[in-house]
This record gives C-alpha cells, structure tokens and sequence, in this order.
C-alpha cells in the first residue's frame, strides 16, 4: 500500500512557489540552499535548545547526591548518549533537508507519520505548557513583591507570549534569539559559578564536599539524559538548515555536549555553593537578583520557543495550514494551560510521552542508515507506503 506526494519540492517551482515555501518556513519541503546556515549559526541555535532553566535545576538535584568529580563525569557521559542519537538524527536532517516529521513518513509511512509527529507535537506542546507555568512560578520566587507583573498568572503569561514571537517568525527568529542570549547566559552562568566558588571559600573546598544523600551514578546518568531527551529526537528541525551534515554534526555536539553540560555544572557548583536546593534562592543569596532574572527569562526563551517550533512543524505534517497560524493557536493554547497551573497535572503523564519518544528516533536511524541506505526521496510524486507496521512494534519495543 503506498501513498503519493503531490506535494511541489522546492527545485523546479515558480517563484510564487519559492515565495508561498519561505513563508511557511519550509515546514513541509526541503529547506533550499540559499537558506542554509554554518555551524556557528547552528551550534547557537543547537545550545539554546539545550540551556535551560531546566538544566540548572538538574544540576541542583545532583549537587547533593554527588562530589563535584562525580558530578562532572556523570553531566559529561550522559550528555554524550544524547548526543550519540542527536547526531545521528541532526545528520538525516541536513542530508535531507527536512523536518524530523517529514523524515518519519518513510520510516512510519505516511499516515504512520501522523502518529509519531502527533506524539511529538503533543510532548513538546506539554512541556511549553508546563515551563510557562514554572516561569510564572520562579520569576515570581525571584521577586515576591514585584507587584502585579510578577504575581504567578501573570508573569506566566506574558512569559508565554514572549516565548511564542520567536517561534512565530521562525528558524530565523530562533538564531537571532539563541545568538544574543547563549553568550548572555554563559556569562552570567559563569558569574554566579565563580560567585559561589568564592563564597565557599575555593575549589578545594567544593571538591572536597560530600554529598548528604548519595545518588547511583546510574541514577545520575539516567536523570542527565532526561533533562533532554526529547530535544534529540527533534534535532533534525534545526539542522535541516545546515550547509553540510559535518556542520550539523559538530554544531549538535558542541551545543548539546558544550551546552547542556555547562549549565548542568553551573547549577550543580551554584546549589553546592550555598547549600541551597532552590536555584532562584541560590542566586538570589549570592546577590545576583537581577542576573538571575537575565539567565532565567533567555534560558526558558531560548528552550521554549524551540518547544514550540518543533510541535508546530509535527502539526504542519498532519494538518495543512500555514505554520506561523499554527503556532498562534497552539502557543496560546499551551499559555492559557501554563497560566491555569493545569498542565502541572500532567508532568507525570509527560515524562512517560518523553520516554517513550527517543525510541523513534532509533527506529528512524535504523531505517534511514541499514534499510534505506542514506536516502530519502521528497516532493510532487514520492510514494510512501501507508503505515509501517514493524516500526510501530519496534518503537513499542523501543519504548518498553
């Protein structure tokens, strides 16, 4: 059974054509050459994803479970099985120029797409939901008595709204975004490490802290490649912009590698620091109120709005429809429920979603690398077939 895309490819179109893609941001055709970026461009965009408030509570969780050796080995090691698969996905997507749902509609088949792309829609649409709320949530932990902008609702709201404009322009709005805020956030990070390194009286004296409730370095491991996972299996939505896949290799390590472990320290050094395990407290007790609302408005920024972006492309592969208008219903949608405070209902419910995501991700690679031999067709005339029913076991498998 097979299904035909009568869909145009960017080669051979009229110029309305290339006009009516670059509007859409190429969410359902091959981004063309003249777009593409370098790895600079890349790694910024790919970092952004990864530096998140997120990382640095991550950090703190670990910061009493582990030494500061430990805890940099264990940030290290697991950001590298992130990377292992993000590599691998990123590379599919700058070979083949499009996003991770277009790519699932040869390994899952072209209804079977919908499925994953569903799936992957819903997990990041969640986690959108559930960090506006939790930006509501510490911003106003940061300044209780900022008055009305700060109260939880509030800040919860035009937090998410923020968030939203950037994914609403598009690729270009998350590299203009990820290039001022990634060094912004590093700085910053960087400041409150030394900050608390001193006020603990010296490296030697952080190194040579023990943890009060050990933690299993399996455990760790594990908790390090949960902060994100989901991002990984997504890589191909920012990649699918790269000159070359050597770009789009290099520029994921540097940004998840480079990215993810430089925040997870910084939580984890700034936490140890002051004996606090509530970031916001943290920063707050080494004076870095204002800083602090620096690194925590660009952290959740920079994450969020790629949250976003690769849920409206999953939506562009199921529905037809020009993105930007997707990502303005699915945005608000996904801000009313972070203000609302219902979407922390479902965190449990999410992380299962997340769980079972990156198992797709392998089932993707294994068919693009053995069963197709690095090669995808797209545009008017591809024939998929219509559900493949062997991946969707395998992902069970996967998942299980």
């Amino acid at each position: 059974m097979s299904y035909s895309d009568n869909q145009k490819d960017f080669s051979g179109s009229t110029q309305e054509d290339k006009m009516a893609v670059y509007s859409n941001d190429n969410a359902t055709q091959r981004v063309p050459d003249s777009e593409s970026r370098g790895f600079l461009n890349l790694a910024f965009v790919s970092a952004g994803y990864c530096i998140c408030v997120s990382g640095l509570f991550t950090g703190s969780a670990l910061a009493f479970g582990l030494t500061l050796v430990q805890g940099l080995l264990v940030s290290f090691f697991g950001n590298c099985i992130v990377v292992a698969y993000a590599c691998a996905v990123g590379y599919i997507g700058a070979k083949e120029r499009v996003s991770t749902s277009m790519l699932m509609r040869h390994s899952f088949g072209r209804y079977g797409s919908f499925i994953v792309s569903f799936v992957i829609a819903i997990v990041m649409l969640g986690w959108y939901s559930v960090q506006v709320g939790f930006f509501g949530e510490t911003l106003h932990a940061l300044f209780p008595g900022g008055g009305f902008i700060t109260k939880v609702s509030v800040a919860a709201f035009w937090g998410g709204i923020l968030m939203m404009i950037t994914a609403y322009v598009g690729y270009k709005g998350l590299s203009i975004l990820s290039t001022i805020a990634v060094p912004l956030i590093i700085l910053l990070s960087i400041a409150a490490v030394i900050a608390g390194t001193s006020r603990a009286g010296g490296l030697s004296v952080l190194t040579a802290m023990q943890p009060k409730a050990p933690l299993s370095i399996s455990a760790a491991i594990v908790m390090v490649v949960g902060s994100i996972a989901t991002a990984g299996c997504a890589q191909a939505d920012i990649t699918r912009y790269a000159k070359t896949p050597r770009i789009a290799v290099t520029s994921t390590i540097l940004g998840y590698l480079g990215g993810n472990t430089f925040i997870i320290i910084a939580g984890f050094i700034t936490c140890l620091a002051t004996g606090n395990d509530n970031m916001p407290a943290a920063m707050i007790q080494m004076g870095l109120g204002f800083p602090a609302l620096l690194v925590l408005i660009a952290a959740q920024w920079t994450t969020n709005d790629n949250n976003l972006y690769s849920a409206s492309l999953g939506f562009s592969n199921i529905i037809k429809g020009k993105k930007r208008y997707i990502v303005l219903v699915t945005g608000i949608a996904a801000t009313i429920l972070g203000v609302l405070g219902i979407s922390n209902h479902f965190s449990r419910w999410l992380s299962v979603l997340g769980v079972a995501l990156p198992p797709s991700a392998g089932v993707l690679i294994a068919d693009y690398y053995f069963v197709r031999r690095r090669h995808y067709e797209f545009g008017r005339g591809t024939v998929y077939c219509k559900c493949n029913v062997l991946a969707f076991v395998a992902w069970v498998i996967g998942a299980f």
